[in-house]
């Protein structure tokens, strides 16, 4: 493979990660290291554990070809489906998902790679936001949704 899948997804992941620190008010802007171990927030949102979770399993594996595509993919897929999350960073994980199938992450003659598909596709049609106050970004979301 000619690209790193595990640098891909930890780089998406740090970026759906700084968007759902950002979204929440009230949250501290500065964070500990990652390598002090998760910080109070990650423990604290379901979906920011998950990513924390997801950090720990790619420090452990020397090739994304070794791991089960659906759990690179859960963290991602979770925010999409949730209610809780802004439309910007829905539309940062749909936008990871569209790379991680552009750049090959998923071999499509694996036997997971079927489930890992119809995860993505229960996903994106499952696909919820709050609507904020910025109905452009809103709609390209939406526009990613159909993509």
């Amino acid at each position: 493979m000619a690209v790193n899948g595990l640098y891909i997804v930890q780089g998406e992941s740090n970026a759906v990660v700084a968007l759902l620190r950002r979204a929440h008010r009230g949250w501290p802007q500065h964070q500990p290291h990652a390598a002090h171990g998760p910080s109070l927030l990650d423990e604290q949102d379901p979906l920011l554990r998950n990513f924390a979770d997801l950090r720990d399993v790619l420090n452990s594996v020397s090739d994304l070809a070794d791991m089960n595509p659906d759990t690179f993919l859960s963290p991602f897929l979770d925010v999409i489906r949730s209610e809780l999350t802004t439309g910007p960073v829905t539309g940062q994980a749909l936008a990871s998902v569209g790379k991680f199938l552009s750049y090959g992450l998923i071999d499509p003659s694996s036997m997971k790679a079927a489930n890992a598909v119809e995860s993505i596709a229960d996903a994106v049609t499952h696909a919820k936001f709050v609507g904020g106050t910025d109905t452009g970004n809103d709609e390209v979301v939406l526009l990613k949704i159909l993509q």
